[in-house]
């Protein structure tokens, strides 16, 4: 049987996963269809090999494209909502997401061991993350036995090959997001100081800002190590996702663009080589520019409300490098007038990555493993 140890980053455009010290990141979206298109003449090995690229499973009886594979379907394409109906506990997109590259890491895994069984057990320990603004222990707990409470059947089809993956959640640990920031600060110190004077036992007694910036929110949370201050946990619906929602139908209607997404926007942003890539970014900087003063202006209001009290504000998130020039020298102003450190993560694959290398982190700490023998105890 393989045994995974998983850290799940569910954002609103991208799900960024470690699975046994193994990152992925994968759109956070899928397409639900009728029947498999015809698979007999793809590439058994040349699917396996990336895997993550090309997944298609069934799940409780619906099958499904995911990530990459569904966007590249041209089929209708669901995604994780960026306003108030962002509830990622309830997520059907978030829970046969995860079960989907669970399931297809196994089969690449399983045949990378030479097996050659079409059945294939998996036993999980994750780590995942919610909105610290939504954060409650009913809410955590809600979201674990979604993946507990039940082993589940995958089916993964393989070009001509299907797969029975069996996943078993022997535990799953649901902490706030920004929380899971902080434990990637304590595994990499220099990535929070890049001077090297401030060590772990530092910055377990640091109070930090953490600004959070998603696809469809940004997260506000006051910390000092691990722990959370209860009276500083808010969250506005604001990022990337927000700017693009406001300029797709103008971008579409401008290059008679039918059925582009919003993650299909996010790749052209992303991408400096791709055609569309100078045009994205013109519609989007106006409406990005909106998002980043709205962020600006509520960093600002808990810095006050903790009557400057606050030694370091970190920004980090996916939506923190494009709005990099709108927000950073403007909160670096506020900051140095109050005496507080911004830490700004410039480096894009740290900033986006941040948040599961933290829940990786988590995973394989003494309390994490704390937890599950308080776990069992209780059971």
């Amino acid at each position: 049987m393989l045994k995974f140890y998983v850290a799940n980053d569910n954002g609103n455009s991208e799900q960024d996963m470690v699975i046994n010290d193994t990152f992925l990141a994968s759109p956070n979206v899928l397409a639900r269809v009728m029947r498999l298109p015809n698979l007999d003449e793809v590439s058994h090995d040349e699917v396996l090999r990336h895997i993550h690229d090309n997944l298609i499973v069934s799940v409780d009886g619906a099958t499904y494209y995911i990530g990459s594979y569904a966007l590249a379907s041209n089929r209708p394409c669901r995604s994780i909502t960026v306003g108030v109906d962002n509830n990622k506990v309830t997520s059907d997109i978030v829970y046969i997401n995860t079960l989907a590259h669970i399931a297809g890491e196994a089969v690449k895994v399983a045949n990378e061991k030479g097996s050659a069984e079409s059945v294939i057990p998996v036993t999980v320990e994750m780590t995942t993350a919610i909105p610290v603004s939504y954060y409650t222990k009913t809410s955590a707990t809600t979201f674990e036995e979604k993946f507990t409470k039940k082993e589940h059947t995958v089916h993964v089809f393989v070009g001509p090959k299907e797969y029975t993956v069996l996943v078993t959640f022997s535990f799953v640990k649901c902490i706030p997001e920004g929380v899971t920031a902080s434990h990637a600060f304590l595994a990499k110190p220099k990535l929070f100081d890049p001077s090297g004077k401030t060590d772990k036992e530092r910055i377990m007694n640091e109070r930090i800002l953490h600004v959070a910036i998603g696809e469809g929110t940004t997260e506000f949370p006051l910390t000092t190590g691990i722990a959370f201050n209860p009276n500083f946990i808010s969250g506005t619906h604001n990022g990337n996702g927000h700017a693009i929602a406001r300029v797709l139908d103008l971008f579409k209607e401008d290059f008679g663009l039918m059925n582009i997404t919003r993650q299909d926007f996010s790749r052209y942003i992303r991408d400096d080589q791709h055609k569309y890539h100078q045009e994205a970014m013109a519609y989007l900087l106006p409406a990005l520019d909106d998002e980043a003063e709205a962020i600006l202006r509520k960093a600002e209001q808990v810095i006050l409300a903790a009557n400057n009290e606050v030694d370091v504000v970190a920004v980090y998130g996916g939506g923190s490098i494009l709005m990099k020039e709108a927000l950073k020298n403007r909160l670096d102003a506020f900051c140095k007038r109050a005496r507080i450190r911004l830490l700004y993560i410039e480096d894009p694959k740290e900033a986006v990555a941040l948040e599961a290398e933290g829940l990786n982190a988590f995973l394989h700490s003494p309390l994490f493993e704390a937890l599950k023998e308080r776990a069992k105890k209780t059971a």
